[in-house]
């Protein structure tokens, strides 16, 4: 698979698996990607809930069982408001709430 091939996989998996698991205080999620491993970092306004940390994990089981040869790596990561999120990006995001500056 060619790296614009995995992009659209890698993001086209999240998105999915993202349906019905995101959770109020999730500000965005921004993910990389490599021919080995898939890292993903979610970011979340304020204590991060075990409901909410439970909900990530399912995202990324799903992740993993489309990309078995990968290892994927989940970081639940906690980053209050006003706190900008962009210079925090990785490849490229798959979600990003809106937010009032």
């Amino acid at each position: 698979m060619n790296e614009n091939e995995l992009r659209i996989e890698v993001l086209l998996t999240l998105q999915v698996a993202l349906l019905g698991e995101v959770p109020e205080a999730l500000r965005g999620i921004t993910c990389d990607w490599n021919e080995s491993q898939i890292v993903i970092h979610c970011y979340f306004d304020g204590e991060i809930a075990e409901e909410d940390r439970e909900s990530m994990e399912d995202v990324v089981a799903e992740v993993i069982a489309s990309f078995l040869e990968h290892e994927v790596i989940l970081d639940c990561i906690r980053k209050d408001m006003p706190e900008p999120l962009n210079p925090l990006t990785l490849k490229a995001w798959v979600y990003r709430r809106r937010e009032q500056m």
